[in-house]
């Protein structure tokens, strides 16, 4: 089906008469999380939103690759059944009556989740992504099952549950009713190179089904960088495993303690918020890393760091006043009230 098509479909169902623009925007909402300023659309000087004109013709001559590009990868088809099943049943029976002539077994039960369907294939196919045939498509689901066997509980393990594609950062893993599933695939990264470790990655299902026909070489590229950075957190977390961590953190303490305010006065500091470091947008899932290493690591800290007083190793408020006086020295440099992390190496 093409784009014109659904879309006058579906806004003489469900627009309730609002005009083209405002209901292309709607029904653009309805399927992903990409906003209005990421369309990469032209915009109107004076209300910095996408021209009418540009909104009238998608639906006229269907998307161009370039809008399509810009949210093929943030797709919530989910957001978009549970937006058409709030619809009165007479709505869903028209629209499935609608539907019927592309597909037979249409009815008011099912309808929201095959448009859905049929509106993700609509904008795969204007992003350039053509979907395998039959018996190449049952190759695919083989080779990335057997991959899935054999290496998918190290590469769930390495992407910490969550989806690690640029923009996405959906858990890996799915609680209902009390008990929880892994839901991922093992997606290759570079197509024309060999399935060993260094080339594969966990991604959920919409990242894998919508990459594994996307030849993009610059989004190949994206993936190696964050593979790459996976693969060094991983080592540095099996280091630290190696570790006596208690003895490290008092070894710290122990040259903090030493430290006068005169010995920093060449230092340099930069805080700067985690999710400046690692948009969470664009890397959930290695941010979310850091975070958990970050406060679990503050928790620990602050046991030993209590731990060390009681028993006169340390005297704990006169390494608070050192560290009281480091911020206010990091305060007046950042002009800022939240910083966040304060690293000591």
């Amino acid at each position: 089906m093409e784009f014109k098509t659904f879309f006058s479909m579906m806004k003489n169902r469900i627009s309730d008469g609002a005009d083209v623009p405002y209901f292309f925007k709607d029904l653009v909402a309805m399927i992903t999380d990409v906003t209005e300023d990421e369309w990469g659309t032209p915009k109107d000087p004076s209300t910095k939103l996408s021209k009418e004109s540009t909104l009238r013709s998608y639906a006229k001559r269907g998307l161009t690759k370039k809008f399509a590009e810009s949210i093929v990868y943030r797709l919530t088809p989910e957001n978009f059944v549970e937006s058409l099943k709030t619809r009165p049943a007479t709505v869903l029976e028209l629209l499935a009556d609608d539907y019927r002539s592309y597909d037979p077994s249409a009815n008011a039960d099912n309808i929201a989740e095959l448009l859905a369907n049929c509106f993700v294939e609509i904008l795969r196919e204007a992003a350039g992504l053509v979907a395998p045939n039959e018996l190449e498509k049952q190759k695919m689901q083989q080779a990335a099952a057997d991959l899935k066997r054999q290496y998918g509980e190290f590469l769930i393990h390495e992407a910490n549950h969550f989806c690690p594609f640029p923009g996405c950062g959906r858990s890996l893993t799915l609680s209902n009713d009390g008990k929880t599933m892994d839901s991922y695939e093992v997606c290759l990264i570079d197509k024309e190179a060999e399935p060993k470790l260094d080339n594969l990655i966990a991604v959920c299902p919409r990242c894998y089904a919508t990459y594994s026909i996307d030849n993009n070489k610059k989004l190949c590229k994206e993936l190696k960088h964050i593979k790459k950075l996976l693969e060094t957190y991983a080592q540095g977390e099996a280091l630290m495993d190696d570790l006596p961590l208690e003895k490290g953190i008092i070894e710290v303490i122990g040259k903090i303690k030493k430290l006068k305010e005169t010995d920093l006065a060449d230092a340099s500091f930069d805080p700067i918020k985690l999710r400046y470091k690692l948009p969470p947008n664009q890397y959930f899932a290695l941010y979310n890393m850091v975070n958990n290493i970050v406060t679990t690591y503050y928790v620990k800290i602050k046991e030993i760091m209590i731990s060390l007083d009681k028993r006169g190793v340390i005297d704990y408020a006169e390494v608070q006043d050192q560290m009281k006086a480091i911020y206010r020295r990091l305060k007046k440099r950042a002009k800022n009230h939240e910083v966040r992390f304060l690293m000591i190496l």
